[in-house]
């Protein structure tokens, strides 16, 4: 297992696709695909002590994912999403969820990571959002942290409050990830190259929107053009967890790599050698997608799997 130390801070929930409770959530997705691939992770999130809430922690014990002890909710559901797959095997979700986080435990729990992953329902619903956006600001400068905003229009009240909020955490991060569904409700009407710039003005180091069955645009600041990376052909059964696959992959990448130092340095001036690494990490991104596609539910690669991906 690598040594860095990963705390990924978001929901975790139950997503019932035609019946069946699954466990899911966003954040809790990513956290295992990082687990899966051999880095040291730990998730802070909220999990009531109900039939649920059993199943997600069984689910994160068998994954190897540690789990702040101020997760556990006495007297609390647990959140879930029903899921319901169309005919091209894309998922929609119908959301039961509450988030609520303790801003001394966030703080305390990001002094210990190398890595801070934020996202999804848990980087903008509120009480909880605020105590994420104040622990991202008060992460250790050495610590590379990443952003994913999943973004869920059916729980968002007010747009401009929203785009705020994202834009917020964006001038916080090194890493942005947005899917092409995110970047059009964020910044409708703009083509990817211009939404990357704009994320990259916003304060992050690296962008990328990931494009479905087409691949994956990449932008770095102060590094020429984005480019356009192809998705690995694969016969696809769901996209649940595809962009959370993505988004493991990516941290993997980015720390197997070497890449953390690189990326959270005082002054980043990016150099041939690192525009070439950052290449073979959204490589590694995109062949983590792959598999996690080619198979049912939320199921992110483990590190053999991703290796005879890649290597294909």
């Amino acid at each position: 297992m690598l040594t860095t130390r990963c705390l990924v801070v978001g929901e975790a929930l139950v997503d019932v696709v035609d019946g069946v409770p699954h466990p899911g959530g966003s954040p809790m997705n990513v956290a295992i695909g990082l687990a899966r691939l051999g880095l040291d992770t730990r998730l802070l999130t909220r999990i009531g002590d109900d039939e649920y809430g059993r199943l997600l922690v069984d689910h994160l014990i068998r994954e190897g994912v540690a789990l702040s002890a101020s997760s556990l909710r006495g007297g609390e559901r647990t959140s879930r999403a029903t899921a319901v797959i169309g005919a091209d095997g894309a998922a929609s979700y119908d959301f039961d969820i509450e988030w609520a986080l303790s801003e001394s435990a966030a703080m305390a729990e990001a002094a210990e990571a190398d890595v801070v992953h934020v996202g999804s329902i848990g980087a903008s619903l509120e009480p909880g959002a605020t105590a994420v956006h104040a622990m991202l600001r008060m992460v250790s400068s050495r610590s590379l942290r990443t952003y994913d905003p999943n973004i869920r229009p059916a729980l968002i009240r007010t747009r401009a409050a929203a785009v705020a909020r994202v834009e917020a955490i964006m001038a916080s991060s090194h890493v942005v990830k947005l899917s092409d569904e995110d970047a059009d409700w964020l910044y409708p009407g703009r083509g990817i190259d211009e939404v990357l710039a704009h994320v990259l003005a916003r304060g992050a180091r690296v962008a990328v929107v990931t494009r479905g069955g087409i691949g994956c645009t990449l932008a770095i600041s102060g590094g020429g053009q984005p480019v356009v990376k192809q998705a690995i052909p694969v016969s696809v059964v769901d996209t649940i967890g595809a962009g959370d696959a993505f988004m493991s992959g990516l941290v993997y990448g980015l720390v197997s790599g070497g890449l953390v130092s690189a990326l959270t340095a005082e002054v980043f001036a990016p150099a041939a050698d690192l525009l070439s690494a950052l290449d073979r990490v959204v490589d590694t991104a995109l062949a983590s997608a792959a598999v996690a596609v080619s198979r049912a539910g939320a199921a992110p690669p483990r590190l053999e799997e991703l290796a005879q991906r890649s290597a294909s």
